[in-house]
């Protein structure tokens, strides 16, 4: 298995073919958004995979081109300036409008929901979280005539209860895209919405558990190997992402194969002094309980027998609120876990867009039935919820 760490400190000695021209292969940066951003190589042929499997997945939300699209999104993330005009064209050419996700404060938000009104795409495309803002921002202030033929929702998953409003307020559905920035898009729901297809022309996607392929049901960490990339191989790639295996195929008739649900990453979870493993799901339904007090959260780990909260209060959080969560997490993470609160005002996206709930700095090992027993409690509790 080919880990981040591992790539970031052989590409250019091991891994890195020799049998390319240097001139004509893209430097590709990741987001960083769990640690370190990473830079790697792709080569003309896997660009335009990329670029093929990204129009046959878009064409299963009922896209057509040249039908409008609105992207809250950032276009030149890890990208050289020739490059980012090429985006910008490609754009243009697309009929594809940018929003920037780094700026969404109220002004930015009402430009974005009026666009949409206005003009109706058929395709809105973007980060969960943001769209996540942005239907909780309507559901206090709705929008007469807001619609758009479907929503591409990446970076995170959405809950299936915030699934619903985005779905609510957008009057659409939601079409999940699972990708990663080493690979674009990895797997997509369908219109079926069954499952991710994985776009098997371009990887192979392993789902394994205890170093052995989960069974059906089962979570496990997500190997990816790259058919394409002829002159960097990634080959049982650890991307640090959890999903649950299933070998049944999708109702809508595709023979691609499935990933039954992407569940959450490997860096997002807490590692107790019990020596249990917590989730980020699990952080999830804690809070709800907390609605009337807590409007967002964060859940930091850098030290074994320590956890921050990062915590914006609603008008009743007391003391008493501080205690009782204190003493519960403490239940579930040992006894003698420090757990400290700190307040603020706002809790921004990620440079990326993404808002991580969890965040741990603790190394876990590769993921086993051990970490597998928690994660699956919480996965039933948010299937039947």
């Amino acid at each position: 298995m080919l880990t981040k760490q591992a790539l970031r400190e052989n590409l250019y000695f091991d891994l890195l073919s020799d049998n390319h021209d240097k001139q004509k292969i893209q430097k590709i940066v990741t987001s960083g958004s769990t640690g370190e951003p990473l830079a790697l190589f792709a080569d003309r042929f896997q660009l335009d995979m990329r670029w093929a499997n990204t129009r046959r997945n878009v064409e299963w939300t009922g896209y057509r081109f040249p039908d409008r699209q609105v992207r809250l999104w950032h276009s030149t993330i890890g990208l050289r300036p020739r490059q980012a005009l090429k985006e910008h064209l490609d754009a243009l050419l697309s009929r594809r409008k940018f929003f920037s996700v780094f700026a969404l404060d109220d002004r930015a938000l009402r430009r974005y929901v009026e666009y949409v009104r206005r003009r109706q795409p058929a395709l809105l495309d973007g980060y969960a979280e943001a769209f996540n803002v942005i239907a909780t921002l309507l559901a206090s202030r709705p929008v007469e005539g807001l619609r758009a033929g479907a929503i591409i929702s990446s970076a995170q998953t959405l809950p299936p209860e915030t699934r619903e409003l985005v779905e609510r307020q957008f009057g659409c559905r939601v079409f999940d895209k699972y990708g990663a920035r080493e690979f674009s898009g990895i797997a997509h729901e369908c219109e079926a919405h069954a499952g991710y297809h994985v776009n098997a022309e371009s990887y192979i996607v392993e789902v394994v558990r205890d170093g052995r392929p989960a069974a059906d049901g089962e979570i496990g960490e997500v190997l990816v190997t790259d058919l394409n990339n002829r002159c960097v191989p990634l080959i049982r790639y650890r991307l640090g992402d959890l999903a649950v295996a299933t070998s049944r195929r999708c109702p809508c008739g595709r023979g691609l194969p499935l990933l039954e649900r992407v569940i959450g990453r490997v860096q997002g979870v807490v590692l107790g002094t019990n020596g249990r493993y917590v989730p980020a799901t699990f952080f999830a339904h804690f809070f709800k309980e907390y609605e009337y007090a807590v409007l967002r959260y964060q859940v930091v780990q850098e030290a074994r027998d320590r956890v921050d909260l990062r915590i914006v209060r609603k008008s009743r959080f007391t003391h008493t609120t501080e205690a009782e969560i204190r003493r519960a997490l403490a239940e579930v993470l040992g006894a003698d876990m420090t757990i400290r609160f700190e307040f603020v005002d706002t809790l921004p996206l990620g440079r990326t867009g993404k808002a991580q709930t969890v965040i741990s700095t603790i190394p876990l090992p590769l993921f086993s039935a051990a970490a597998a027993e928690v994660w699956e409690e919480e996965d039933r509790r948010a299937m039947v919820r």
